[in-house]
């Protein structure tokens, strides 16, 4: 499989909508019968849009599922951060760090000694704001516009599966047009500042040495030592094209915050 086909696959499985994709079967499915059929279209469509109306709610709270292919090229399962949740989360680290690990709500094992308090309610607060602020909170936002901008995509493709979809072509054009879409949807709000993609980019690693975009790009195909990189095939094709849509993402997020704070002086400058 070519690095463009497993991104396609990555962006597919990552959300409801693939017209192939069965993903409470955790299937992908060549020929699916139900794409013959008018009902079976219409009825895909509208289950996808409910699906990801559901993951918005899923990620309002505690996070919905999501799925990507393992290293052994089999579907899994997981679920990733919701808002409340993260916001939750953000307060019991604030609070171990405040007692500096006298409250340990998620568990760890106390600290003891002057010194290790100390590292331990540094590692807290660097918890609270990086994984839980940053990544939990801004990330389940992100995922939520996306949730809603997905279900709308899959219900305006009932109007060409009713349609156009009753010929053979007319239905290879439209899964290809919606499907593609999906993944371009999938890649604009992964690129976003707080989305998936920005986050890999703009991931350090101090113990290491390195430093953001190098510390992505240095990376396997495969990495399972942090939860970031998980869920996707990090192949040069992915790395570049998110490295790319990331720091233009940045220069537009600093013209936008340049043009803010021009207009916010004017009124000063005028007599």
């Amino acid at each position: 499989m070519r690095d463009l086909e497993k991104y396609r696959d990555d962006q597919l499985l990552s959300n409801p909508g693939g017209d192939h994709y069965y993903l409470g079967e955790k299937r992908v499915v060549a020929h699916p019968k139900d794409q013959e059929s008018f009902l079976g279209r219409i009825a895909k469509d509208v289950s996808d849009s409910f699906d990801n109306v559901k993951n918005f709610f899923q990620d309002l709270w505690g996070g919905a599922n999501t799925h990507y292919r393992d290293q052994n090229n089999q579907i899994q399962e997981t679920t990733r951060r919701g808002l409340i949740g993260s916001v939750v989360d953000f307060f019991k680290d604030m609070g171990s760090a405040l007692t500096f690990g006298m409250w340990r709500p998620d568990g760890e094992t106390a600290p003891q000694g002057v010194g290790e308090r100390l590292v331990f309610s540094v590692s807290k607060v660097k918890e609270a704001i990086f994984g839980d602020l940053i990544q939990g909170v801004t990330g389940s936002v992100n995922h939520m516009v996306e949730d809603l901008v997905l279900a709308g995509w899959n219900l305006v493709e009932v109007i060409p599966d009713a349609t156009i979809g009753n010929f053979e072509a007319g239905r290879k054009l439209t899964t290809n047009i919606f499907d593609n879409g999906q993944v371009i949807i999938d890649y604009l709000t992964d690129v976003l500042p707080s989305g998936e993609a920005w986050l890999r980019v703009h991931s350090p690693n101090f113990k290491e040495k390195s430093a953001p975009v190098l510390y992505n790009l240095s990376l396997p195909e495969h990495y399972k030592g942090d939860a970031r990189w998980q869920c996707i095939r990090n192949t040069p094709f992915r790395k570049t094209i998110e490295t790319i849509g990331s720091l233009l993402a940045d220069i537009v997020t600093l013209g936008i915050v340049g043009k803010i704070d021009v207009l916010s002086e004017e009124p000063r400058r005028r007599p």
